[in-house]
């Protein structure tokens, strides 16, 4: 609660501080705003407000017909009161109200009724609350909402047909909240949703025709939550999706050719899954798609090609996987590519063309893998590097780095890490930084064979054998 409080009185003090002088409440003739010095909605009010604000007054209870004297309202809102309880009728009258916010209060329900003949309200937000569950007839009748803001309560169950009246409804958001399983009906009457957000809930599965119905879909946020899989047809109408967040769930896996036909699709998110392996075919055209992240995930290989389909994308996030190596064929088709992280993964090593498809290249993450070596000209191929990042790994500075070593003294301003890159090494470089050596520092081991013995025997003589000792230095 005390955190609560926090936010929201940052949040009061911002609105207040961000008025403009001529809507303050001194100034504007249509607000009233009310503070902590307020236990109880006030009835004589000024008589042109259409606004009221109950920034952190001390309500307790929003009765039934609370507003009756001031029937002319258009906006309320609660932030950041102790309100307990709301009664069935508590907006009654207020044929013109069009924006209602309950935020930051102590409430666990709502009753049926609260917000019955409202039919001019457009916008509803009833967050950082505490609420346990949505009864069907809650929203009934509210045919002109356009946004049902519901996230940050720890509603963990909403009967089918609640949201059936919200013709209107453009923006749902239920994230936040303690949401075990969805009915696969209970969007079935959002024929004009566009965003909706289930993100940070506990879903563990998501029905299979729970989209069926909602063709002008834009935006669903389903990430945090702990979903074990994804079904193959499980976005029917995704021509008009743009967002689309799956990160941070249980996802081992994902059918092939998910996200085939996306053609509008700008913001993908797969990061902090259990993925284990894609399919040969994940991916189709996304001309929008300029991200993707599959970060920390379980993935140690790739099909080849598998990326060639995101011909726009920029910034690749491999990061923080099990991968010990890439081939060139797994960034083929990335020729507008110009980040790529392939940081805190298991790489032991690179072939010399492995980054040669990738001429747009800017930026190249490669710390904290198992290199200790580079092959040679392995960046010659990208004229347009500028930042490289090459730290923690066990770098051996002998013979074979000499090739890495020379081009980063050339190209000493395109090295970004910090900190620096240091050798593992030989024992008599640990430590230090490679960009400090001299190349005469750079040197492999000798070794000095051990001694040969031949022995020829006399054919004069069974016994007399001549001993040869043939000592031979060897540079190896």
């Amino acid at each position: 609660m005390f955190r609560r409080r926090v936010i929201f009185l940052f949040l009061s003090l911002l609105f207040e501080y961000s008025l403009p002088q001529h809507e303050k409440e001194s100034d504007h003739p249509n607000r009233e705003v009310f503070d902590k010095k307020t236990s109880e909605i006030p009835q004589i009010l000024k008589p042109l407000a259409t606004e009221f604000f109950f920034l952190d007054s001390n309500i307790t209870t929003i009765p039934k017909g609370a507003f009756a004297e001031n029937p002319q309202l258009e906006r309320v809102e609660f932030s950041n009161t102790p309100t307990e309880s709301i009664e069935a009728g508590a907006f009654e009258g207020l044929v013109d109200l069009r924006h209602i916010e309950i935020s930051g209060t102590l409430l666990t329900s709502i009753p049926v009724g609260v917000f019955k003949n409202l039919t001019n309200l457009e916008k509803l937000i009833v967050k950082l609350n505490k609420l346990h569950n949505l009864e069907k007839g809650l929203f009934d009748g509210l045919e002109k909402v356009r946004e049902l803001q519901l996230h940050i309560n720890e509603i963990e169950s909403i009967e089918e047909g609640t949201f059936d009246d919200l013709q209107s409804l453009t923006m749902l958001h239920l994230g936040k909240n303690r949401l075990s399983s969805v009915s696969p009906n209970l969007f079935s009457k959002l024929s004009k949703l566009q965003i909706l957000r289930l993100y940070e809930n506990q879903l563990t599965y998501i029905p299979e025709n729970i989209f069926q119905n909602l063709t002008n879909l834009k935006e669903i946020g389903l990430n945090g939550n702990k979903i074990t899989e994804l079904l193959p047809n499980l976005f029917p109408h995704r021509e008009k999706l743009q967002k689309l967040f799956l990160d941070s769930n249980l996802l081992t896996g994902l059918p092939p050719e998910f996200f085939v036909g996306f053609p509008q699709l700008k913001t993908l998110t797969l990061q902090k899954n259990q993925l284990t392996g894609l399919p040969t075919v994940l991916f189709g055209e996304m001309p929008k798609l300029t991200e993707l992240s599959l970060s920390q995930n379980n993935l140690s290989s790739l099909p080849e090609r598998i990326f060639s389909p995101l011909k726009t994308l920029k910034k690749l996030d491999l990061s923080k996987n099990h991968f010990t190596t890439f081939l060139a064929e797994h960034f083929e088709g990335l020729e507008k590519l110009t980040e790529l992280n392939l940081l805190n993964n298991k790489i032991t090593s690179l072939d010399a063309d492995t980054f040669e498809k990738l001429p747009s290249l800017i930026t190249i993450r490669l710390a904290h893998n198992n290199l200790q070596t580079l092959p040679q000209d392995i960046f010659e191929p990208l004229s347009k590097l500028s930042k490289v990042y090459l730290s923690d790994n066990p770098w051996h500075c002998d013979c074979k780095l000499t090739h890495l070593y020379l081009w980063m003294k050339a190209n000493s301003a395109k090295i970004k890490s910090q900190p620096p890159e240091v050798c593992q090494y030989p024992e008599d470089l640990k430590g230090k930084k490679i960009l400090s050596l001299t190349e005469d520092q750079l040197v492999c081991a000798t070794t000095t064979p051990s001694p040969t013995t031949t022995f020829t025997s006399n054919p004069n003589s069974d016994c007399e054998l001549n001993l040869t000792l043939t000592l031979t230095n060897k540079l190896k």
